[in-house]
């Protein structure tokens, strides 16, 4: 029997309906018992961020999952990115609609992380990178006598970014917070797989959501709220999620290892050396195959 992937989600729900989709899949992942979900965080300071990830968890029977939201204020807050997680929050059942304060998102992940075996937790970060910066940057304390970086060198098998455009480019999670992404890049101690831009641009899903799914889905009403109207968004996040819990497997080709270079306007450049434990991912998979495969997760219910 496979022992389930390990997964951390760090996602900016919120400024694309993509995220929705994503958690959406993971959750399909979840009760296929090829992921184990340990905790969400949302990287913006959104307030509606954490409410809307808490509904989708409990539409999908998993109210359970601890959730933590980025504490910096006034990073990507605001009425333009607030065109579906506010009516998912203010519509859908959740514990922070209800008054409650989410986590500090790198408290959490330090907590996370310090309760796992050691090299056994796979982060798939889907958003700008300011919480995996700040797990970096935190200094041990009650909960981990290691600071962030000799944490994550201990516990993290590997992180997925969905984030740069390879072999170069510019792309919107980078851009959004690019001394973020470049500190992580260059002060990752772990493998990191890129998933650029170019891989989840040219895989259209979510039409399915509006045919075979519920009125009520958070999912769905999400998709309807950030496009105005039914149909299909490019799925940037869905592939991280998909290649962070399953590899490879057929879908994709890794790149040579080499190093991400992220410049100081948020644009990213493939060097292939020094080897930094850095790849990139790659299609193999007929594109409408995938979008098949995506799809078929998408729209399982809970």
């Amino acid at each position: 029997m496979i022992k389930p992937v390990k997964i951390i989600l760090d996602t900016d729900i919120g400024p694309d309906c993509d995220d929705a989709a994503a958690l959406a899949i993971l959750h399909a992942l979840a009760r296929r018992g090829e992921a184990e979900i340990l905790g969400i965080t949302h990287c913006t300071s959104s307030p509606w961020g954490a409410g809307c990830i808490d509904a989708i968890n409990r539409y999908y029977r998993r109210s359970d999952i601890r959730v933590g939201t980025l504490k910096d204020q006034g990073f990507l807050d605001g009425e333009q990115y607030h065109k579906y997680n506010r009516p998912v929050c203010e519509s859908h059942p959740n514990q922070y609609g209800e008054g409650q304060e989410p986590e500090d998102a790198a408290v959490l992940l330090r907590e996370l992380l310090a309760a796992e075996p050691d090299g056994s937790v796979v982060i798939v970060a889907i958003g700008p990178l300011r919480n995996l910066r700040h797990l970096l940057q935190s200094q041990p304390d009650s909960l981990c006598p290691l600071s962030g970086r000799e944490l994550v060198a201990r516990k993290v098998s590997e992180l997925v970014v969905m984030g740069g455009a390879f072999p170069s480019g510019m792309e919107w999670n980078f851009k959004m917070d690019a001394p973020s992404a470049r500190f992580v890049a260059e002060q990752w101690p772990t493998p990191i797989m890129f998933s650029g831009f170019e891989i989840g641009h040219e895989i259209m899903t979510g039409e399915r959501l509006f045919l075979e799914t519920p009125e009520h889905n958070p999912v769905r009403q999400s998709y309807e709220w950030y496009l105005g109207r039914e149909g299909s968004r490019n799925s940037w996040d869905l592939t991280a999620v998909l290649y962070g819990v399953r590899g490879l497997t057929g879908y994709w080709e890794a790149s040579p290892a080499g190093c991400v270079e992220v410049k100081v306007d948020g644009e990213s450049e493939w060097v292939a050396s020094p080897d930094r434990g850095h790849r990139y991912l790659m299609r193999s998979m007929d594109l409408r195959e995938l979008e098949k495969l995506l799809e078929d997760l998408l729209v399982q219910y809970p």
